[in-house]
């Protein structure tokens, strides 16, 4: 303790720095800083341990001897300080605060404690002890800056804000509470406690485009063009269609081939990195990279491949980027075998790369298989001792769904009760079986006139081409009315046939009230398209239901299915698939077209028969079909087509349609629902006998996959049919 020093501290005040000598100043008021009640008090310097230099008042208690820092015991002043549109504005808490605030946890109570907390000034409501800083609920003002064609607009949405909004996931409530963040203004309904952004409301490409600016890309057709922003007092112009800036009223071609040409980089064969825009626009993975292939003979016939394909331009990007990835896993394989040349890639190299596959879905097996099929092809080697049929696993593929007939009716039956133009974009995009995205951005000049017949046409994106189908008086009407509301709604600038919607709300239907049209194509993804929304709330509002008492769900792709086994059940699967303009009519009965399930049954009945017995015992085949139907559990299997198909014993399956669940059928014997019987030992003695001499010829003869099914085989019958002896011989 030290009497030499004088007792003095400094405290920062909203008007300056407060000295004060306790020695000469203090005239009393502190009690005992240990809460003993005494009054007498004695001041004092200490030298900090930490720091020499800095010296500290500190009081004690002469009656308890209970010591504190000087500035513990005199509180801090409660300040802070909180930017406005006007100025900077700091309040004292402890003078100014007129209790005017509620819980920052809206409990309603007013009972509130102000503190400073690490030089911050906290708020803790006295009733249910909810605490926050001032600065991210209480007193921050929510304040938003909005770019609108006329200028810049502020709004305070505290005091400001008029109830005029709904709730940002559209359940109607009006009651929102907005609060700021540090990423802007955040809006919550206290209903559903959905919450937003305001400054994500509308995007710079929408309140910035400009239908008057051209993009000065001549390959580039009816581009978005949009205000980027000003550099040095210029304009500057982005596409979104082809993705380049430029800048506006400028006569000089580098304003913007300079920035769009200087990232393409010439082709080279001989680099390690090749630049895909020399071969295609505008391709969204842009380079392959060498570099890291290895080895290099193997780098150089991927190279001499890939640029083969590239030549003959059969292929798009994303199908030369799918062949470079497989070939580069491949190369991991080669690299880990050492192998020097083509010839040396055998079948033990492919089924090190499938175990390196194990894991993987059946439909990315296939895929790389397929790619090295293709490669090894181009090499010059027998694909088919390498790749052997059984490598692919089999896929699986998900039923096609289209709306049937009863549900088609009921909604051209009510689609005068949604906007024409949304009705006009279901009645076209149905009639054209387009894709989604296609449909979307369909050309309002998509309807032409050739050889006296009308046609509509229209960009494919999946398989990069155009596609064409012809149309009919009625859907030309529809056509012609909606480019007619397009350039009276959009102006004759907007260049799509079909636009996006705002405004759409679930509790609209049917007026649509608040629902205004945005110069933009409709959104390419399903959840986003204002039409499947809005004819998913027409068939949930009008109880549209399918043949089978079903509400059927809308999904943006359904209209193609349907279209399609509409033309199939009326003119065949090769018109459906010209329809389509696919390649192959497979693709078309695979995916979209297959047959109807009363179909399946008249053919599929009589063999489900054969292979359906509820009790476990021999019946003759004629009396099955009566049995199938009173009893509908699967139970025996008895197959005898050629020894690649032989099975004898029952399955576990309760359904008897249920689909094998390890895709093993008719290779039972290693599945665990298959269950062996010892009625049928004899069977499976000549079998096991019959597999073994299949092994000794398939031997001799060379024929690898005939071995390997006998030898799978009997791996499968070791596993049960030693405890079957031993059961059947007591």
């Amino acid at each position: 303790m030290s009497s030499k020093d004088p007792c003095i501290s400094t405290h920062e005040t909203l008007h300056g720095t407060l000295e004060v000598n306790w020695d000469k100043d203090y005239i009393g008021g502190f009690i005992c800083p240990g809460n003993c009640g005494g009054t007498e008090l004695l001041f004092y310097t200490s030298t900090s341990s930490v720091n020499k230099s800095i010296e500290t008042v500190k009081v004690q208690c002469k009656s308890c001897r209970a010591r504190s820092m000087l500035y513990q015991e005199c509180p801090k002043p409660l300040i802070s300080s909180h930017e406005t549109l006007h100025e900077l504005l700091q309040i004292n808490w402890r003078t100014d605060y007129d209790n005017s605030f509620q819980c920052p946890k809206e409990c309603g109570s007013r009972s509130l404690r102000i503190h400073r907390d690490d030089q911050k000034v906290q708020v803790r409501c006295k009733k249910c002890g909810a605490a926050s800083g001032l600065k991210s609920k209480l007193l921050l003002p929510c304040i938003s800056v909005h770019e609108t064609l006329n200028g810049t607009i502020q709004v305070n949405w505290r005091t400001d804000y008029d109830n005029s909004f709904q709730c940002p996931k559209e359940c109607g409530s009006r009651e929102l509470y907005f609060s700021s963040i540090h990423q802007g203004i955040r809006c919550v309904c206290k209903k559903c406690t959905a919450l937003s952004l305001l400054s994500n409301m509308v995007s710079p490409r929408i309140y910035n485009y400009r239908p008057n600016v051209e993009c000065p890309n001549p390959n580039c057709k009816n581009g978005w063009v949009y205000l980027k922003n000003q550099l040095n007092g210029k304009e500057v112009y982005y596409c979104d269609t082809c993705n380049i800036k430029f800048i506006g009223n400028s006569d000089d071609a580098g304003s913007w081939t300079g920035r769009y040409q200087q990232k393409t980089t010439l082709f080279c064969f001989e680099d390690d990195v090749w630049d895909l825009r020399n071969f295609f626009e505008n391709p969204r993975d842009k380079f392959l990279t060498f570099t890291n292939l290895t080895p290099l003979w193997y780098q150089e016939r991927v190279k001499q491949f890939l640029y083969a394909m590239l030549k003959r331009k059969l292929n798009g990007w994303s199908s030369i980027q799918n062949s470079f990835q497989n070939l580069r896993l491949f190369s991991q394989i080669v690299e880990q075998r050492e192998i020097n040349r083509p010839e040396e890639i055998d079948r033990q190299t492919i089924q090190v790369f499938l175990q390196a596959q194990h894991g993987l879905d059946a439909k990315t097996i296939c895929q790389r298989l397929g790619k090295l099929v293709k490669f090894f092809d181009w090499l010059g080697l027998d694909t088919s001792k390498l790749i052997h049929k059984r490598d692919f696993p089999k896929m699986r593929f998900n039923d096609a769904e289209w709306l049937d007939e009863a549900v088609r009716n009921s909604i051209r039956q009510h689609l005068h009760k949604i906007p024409s133009p949304i009705a006009r974009q279901y009645q076209i995009q149905e009639y054209t079986a387009a894709r989604l995205g296609d449909a979307c951005t369909m050309p309002l000049d998509c309807l032409f006139q050739e050889d006296g017949r009308y046609y509509i046409q229209f960009f494919q994106y999946k398989v990069q081409r155009e596609h064409r189908v012809p149309a009919t008086r009625e859907i030309q009407k529809l056509i012609e009315e909606q480019q007619q509301w397009i350039r009276e709604t959009l102006g004759p600038n907007y260049s799509y046939l079909f636009c996006h919607f705002r405004g759409v709300q679930a509790n609209s239907y049917p007026q649509f009230s608040a629902i205004k049209p945005l110069p933009e194509p409709p959104a390419r993804d399903s959840y986003k398209n204002q039409m499947v929304r809005i004819l998913n709330m027409l068939i949930k509002k009008e109880d549209i239901k399918d043949s089978n008492g079903v509400c059927p769900h809308f999904l943006g792709k359904i209209t193609r299915h349907s279209r399609l086994q509409e033309v199939r059940e009326q003119f065949g699967i090769q018109a459906a698939s010209a329809y389509a303009d696919h390649k192959s009519p497979t693709t078309t009965f695979r995916h979209y077209a297959p047959p109807s399930r009363e179909e399946v049954a008249e053919v599929d009945l009589p063999l489900q028969a054969l292979l359906l017995n509820h009790d476990n015992r021999f019946l003759p085949w004629q009396t099955l079909p009566e049995s199938l139907l009173n009893n509908p559990q699967a139970h025996e299997v008895d197959i005898e087509l050629s020894p690649r198909l032989t099975v004898y014993g029952f399955c576990g399956l309760e359904d008897p349609k249920q689909r094998c669940p390890k895709d093993l059928y008719p290779k039972c014997y290693g599945c665990s629902s298959f269950r062996p019987s010892t009625d049928k030992l004899p069977l499976y003695e000549r079998q096991y006998a019959g597999e073994q001499k299949r092994i000794a010829e398939a031997e001799i003869a060379k024929a690898e996959v005939a071995c390997e099914e006998a030898k799978s085989t009997i791996e499968a019958m070791n596993l049960w049919l030693p405890e079957l002896r031993d059961l059947a011989n007591g």
